[in-house]
Formats: structure tokens, C-alpha cells, sequence
């Protein structure tokens, strides 16, 4: 009966069956961890595949099917731990301006199979782990955030190969401002004059502003910058390319003024002089003097990669994933 009733054996075996289960625990933890990073390292090379082809595509470097494939392998091997991924597919719409990588895992053997350390304990032999992404390209109609300072179209040199020669463009209410002779459609109420220059717009907080092409923006008065941008602020800028908004018509003037954007290029900021202490690069060198308010710099290409597509050329390209 003492026999009968010792409970030792029964203990072991229970031990037993919990530690195969913590194993087993413990090994789809260890294996599924090991998945997911796989899958961030295949995410990771589909977006910079992605988005390196769209850029190329964009600017007008090298495209094509061949180009994008071998760009796709380059960057899927160089964001994978191990150097080396399969790029699954690559589907380029040059029409369309969109490009999808598809990513997927590469096993030393030369499989896709990733397999798992412990967990075989419970019957999972391993699983193909993929990633996919989408990038577009084309000319910005949005921007997410630029400096609120809006420029003529009628500056734009249409004629002219990008980068532009310097030049000093003057505050569009300035003594040395004339209209400038608008081509066709190129005014919205079409009476082939524009207002040349640059103007202010009001901001959305501190230095910044989100715009629309296509649409009307209310005008900061006044000649000097926008309230928020602070001197440092700007002078950090000379020297840089910064996206600027492109306006088409004007309506008004002072606090009822309005400005109609038409689309969004880049500019190369030299210098400026906005009044009081708003001039660079320093107030000998500003590109004008006295009361006259002036922007200096150059119109070139440059690429942004937060916006919406659909606007028109004038040298900016716009990035984005998509998915």
C-alpha cells in the first residue's frame, strides 16, 4: 500500500512534459523572433529598392527593366543581414511612373524556406518570408511643408536648360518690379499679365507652411518675411535648395491680397534682403540695399519625398512609397 501510494514517478513525468512545453515555448519565441527580423530586413531592402529606382526613374538617370532589376538586387542583398535576399519580382510602370519590388528570403542552399532552430518540437518545419513595395514618382501638386515665400511663374525660365544662371528676383510690390508678359494659360483670369516677383504667404506655425497647387492662398502683407521665421532660420537657408511654391495670378493686395498657385520648383538661395535684420550673407554682401526687398539664387532640379503627385514641371520631383 506505501508503494501504491508514492507519487515520486507521477512528479517526474509531469516535469518532463512541462519542460518539453516551455522548450517549445521558448523555441517559437527564439524562431518567431528570427521571422520577423527576416521580414524587417526584406521590408527594409524592398523600400530602399524602391525608391532608389523611382529617384533614378524621376530625375531621368537610368531606368528600365534591367536597370530596375539589377537596382532591386543591389539594394535587397545590402539591407539583408547576411548580404543576400532573392528579389522576387520587379514590376516597373514607366507610364504610369510606379515601380513594385518584391522581396523574399534566400537560405544558403539557395532556398526560400526559412527554417527554425527549436520549433520542429511542435511540427513547424519553417515558412517563405516576402515583403513588397511600392514607390511613385512625378511633380509635386502638394507639399507637405515649405517656407511660406511664393515666387512668379513668369520668373520661371521655361526656355532655359536647369540650373539656371544667378539671378536677383525683387519683392513683386517693389519699385524694380514690372509685370511679367504671361504666356497662354499661364494667368488664370488670362489677360496675359502676371505679377513678377516673390511675396510672402501666411503660415500654418513658425516657418512653415502646407500647400495645394491649383488653388488660392492668403497673402502675409508687407515686405518683410512672415511672422515665425526667424532670422537664424532663413540664414540657415542660403546656401540650400529649398522647394518653393510657384504662383499663376494674384488678387488683391495687403491682408485681402491672394495668391493662385500653379505648381512647385526648386530654388538655390545666395542671398536676401527683407528688411531689418533679414539680410544675407551678411548686410555688406545682401543682393540689394536700402529699401529695396530681394531674393538671390538660381532655379535648379532636386528631388522631396513627402507630397502629392500630379502637378507641373518646373524641376522638382517628388518620391514616395506608397505601400
Amino acid at each position: 500500500m506505501r508503494r501504491l501510494n508514492d507519487d515520486h514517478g507521477a512528479t517526474m513525468v509531469i516535469v518532463a512534459i512541462v519542460v518539453v512545453v516551455l522548450l517549445g515555448m521558448v523555441g517559437l519565441v527564439v524562431d518567431v523572433g528570427a521571422m520577423y527580423q527576416e521580414r524587417r530586413e526584406l521590408q527594409n531592402g524592398a523600400d530602399a529598392a524602391a525608391l532608389a529606382i523611382a529617384e533614378s526613374c524621376g530625375v531621368g538617370r537610368a531606368c528600365g527593366t534591367g536597370y530596375a532589376h539589377a537596382a532591386a538586387v543591389q539594394y535587397a542583398d545590402a539591407n539583408s543581414e547576411d548580404g543576400v535576399s532573392t528579389v522576387a519580382d520587379v514590376n516597373l510602370d514607366e507610364g504610369g511612373k510606379t515601380v513594385t519590388v518584391r522581396t523574399r528570403t534566400l537560405t544558403a542552399d539557395g532556398g526560400s524556406k526559412l527554417e527554425p532552430f527549436f520549433a520542429r518540437v511542435v511540427g513547424f518545419d519553417g515558412a517563405t518570408v516576402e515583403a513588397t513595395a511600392t514607390a511613385i514618382w512625378g511633380n509635386p501638386r502638394l507639399l507637405r511643408s515649405t517656407i511660406p515665400l511664393i515666387i512668379s511663374e513668369c520668373e520661371f525660365p521655361f526656355e532655359a536648360d536647369l540650373p539656371t544662371a544667378p539671378r536677383t528676383i525683387y519683392f513683386h510690390d517693389g519699385n524694380n518690379t514690372e509685370p511679367c508678359n504671361a504666356v497662354a494659360g499661364m494667368d488664370t483670369d488670362g489677360d496675359g499679365k502676371l505679377s513678377g516677383g516673390f511675396g510672402w504667404l501666411v503660415s500654418s506655425g513658425g516657418c512653415e507652411v502646407s500647400l495645394e497647387s491649383d488653388s488660392w492662398v492668403t497673402d502675409d502683407p508687407g515686405a518683410s518675411p512672415t511672422s515665425g521665421c526667424a532670422v537664424d532660420f532663413l540664414a540657415s537657408l542660403v546656401g540650400e535648395e529649398v522647394p518653393l511654391p510657384f504662383f499663376v495670378d494674384t488678387d488683391g493686395l495687403g491682408s485681402n491680397g491672394r495668391y493662385y498657385i500653379g505648381g512647385f520648383g526648386m530654388f538655390h538661395i545666395t542671398g536676401y534682403n527683407f528688411g531689418g535684420g533679414f539680410k544675407a550673407p551678411t548686410t555688406a554682401t545682401a543682393p540689394c540695399s536700402g529699401d529695396e526687398r530681394c531674393l538671390s539664387g538660381y532655379f535648379t532640379t532636386g528631388v522631396i519625398y513627402d507630397g502629392e503627385p500630379g502637378g507641373t514641371d518646373h524641376g522638382i520631383v517628388l518620391v514616395k512609397l506608397v505601400k
